[in-house]
């Protein structure tokens, strides 16, 4: 059952007469941004609600260079695990999960006997399963918030076992054994969302202005598309669009000889750490489809065209699903026929702009501004629960 959370709550006790007391909060995820942005979220919100909240991270090594560049007290310990994962092919690599499974259940069993958290909330991946399992087992509260439209294997097999299992997509495909799904969207980082609010509307008098972001993985697919497009752009075409290119450092150079060459207005970036500055002056997206892309799209009222990532379980294709069958984005899959589909939808645009109004109004209907709120809201109703 797919049900929306109800908002609210406040950091007083139920019959609001006295604060509730300094809570204790395990949270686990995994070492990408696709989790630890909706985690780090998550922990921002809770301790907006509950100043004196004890927060701890856990999650596996690969995440340090993400946690340096989290704004200061918003964990107040990180724990770092090992890899473990299960290889896509047969391999040594496929026993280390299971060579590592006792010793990471362990380490659970005693960091849970220690900390004694009043609740542990799950942000997928395999850095969560010992954990939000033995937190089960413990009897502790467990909510865990899956990201994408289709769960991923530690999500599926934490879920029957969870209290509470929050959803960013209405209708994620859980399996039947999941009773109570909540559907509260993907919390947004409070940088982005302190810093909403779109720039000037698009006009005549001046480009379109484009924002392409192939995201941490897959970038040079995505580079290979949209370089392909505008290079069969006429000049005159490139003249009406601005576009700013977040291509990864492998791509920068080249991609930015090649814009000079067409004398195409924008910028190229490698990477960039102000993405606000850019969702409030963009009037198209060209992406990927993660979640935390899309609900970020979305709260800013960016339409997009999409190329999904065709690997990782290819469950980006299910998310841009999602949002085209409610009218906010088009997509197309990543094969040699990429590059003309864009070509297509870019020459659209520029012959009329004026679409781009109603693909954005379509693409901010998809918003859940208050997801941080309403995930805090049904952990602290856990706590008062337990």
């Amino acid at each position: 059952m797919h049900d929306p959370v109800a908002s609210g709550g406040s950091p007083v006790s139920a019959s609001g007469t006295r604060p509730l007391k300094k809570h204790r909060v395990a949270v686990f995820a995994g070492p990408t941004g696709g989790h630890l942005f909706p985690a780090q979220s998550f922990c921002e919100g809770f301790r907006k609600r509950f100043p004196q909240a004890t927060i701890e991270l856990i999650t596996s090594h690969r995440a340090q260079d993400l946690i340096a560049k989290v704004p200061a007290g918003i964990f107040d310990r990180v724990h770092y695990l090992p890899e473990f994962g299960f290889a896509a092919r047969f391999s040594l690599a496929t026993l280390k999960p299971f060579l590592l499974a006792p010793y990471l259940f362990l380490k659970s069993f005693f960091y849970l006997t220690k900390s004694r958290p009043d609740i542990c909330v799950g942000f997928a991946s395999f850095a969560s399963y010992p954990g939000m399992m033995t937190a089960h087992a413990f009897g502790i509260p467990t909510l865990i918030h899956e990201q994408n439209q289709v769960p991923g294997k530690a999500t599926q097999w934490l879920a029957p076992h969870m209290d509470v299992v929050a959803e960013s997509f209405p209708g994620t495909r859980f399996s039947a054994k999941v009773k109570t799904v909540r559907t509260v969207g993907l919390p947004l980082r409070a940088g982005l969302v302190n810093a909403g609010g779109k720039g000037s509307a698009l006009t005549a008098a001046r480009p379109i202005e484009i924002l392409v972001v192939g995201g941490s993985q897959g970038a040079w697919g995505l580079n290979e598309a949209v370089v392909s497009a505008l290079g069969q752009l006429s000049p005159e075409e490139r003249s009406k669009i601005a576009v700013t290119h977040i291509t990864g450092k492998r791509d920068q150079q080249r991609v930015a000889a090649q814009y000079r060459q067409w004398a195409l207005a924008g910028e190229v970036l490698s990477f960039c750490t102000t993405m606000n500055d850019l969702f409030n002056k963009a009037d198209l997206a060209i992406t990927r489809a993660g979640a935390n892309t899309l609900f970020e799209l979305a709260f800013f009222g960016i339409p997009a065209l999409v190329v999904p990532y065709p690997h990782a379980g290819g469950h980006q294709e299910y998310n841009a699903q999602c949002f085209a069958a409610k009218g906010g984005l088009l997509y197309h899959k990543e094969d040699p026929q990429a590059a003309a589909w864009l070509l297509d939808q870019l020459r659209q645009f520029i012959g009329t702009p004026e679409e781009l109004d109603r693909f954005s109004k379509a693409m901010a209907a998809l918003a859940r501004p208050r997801a941080t709120d309403d995930l805090v809201t049904l952990a602290e109703g856990l706590i008062r629960k337990s």
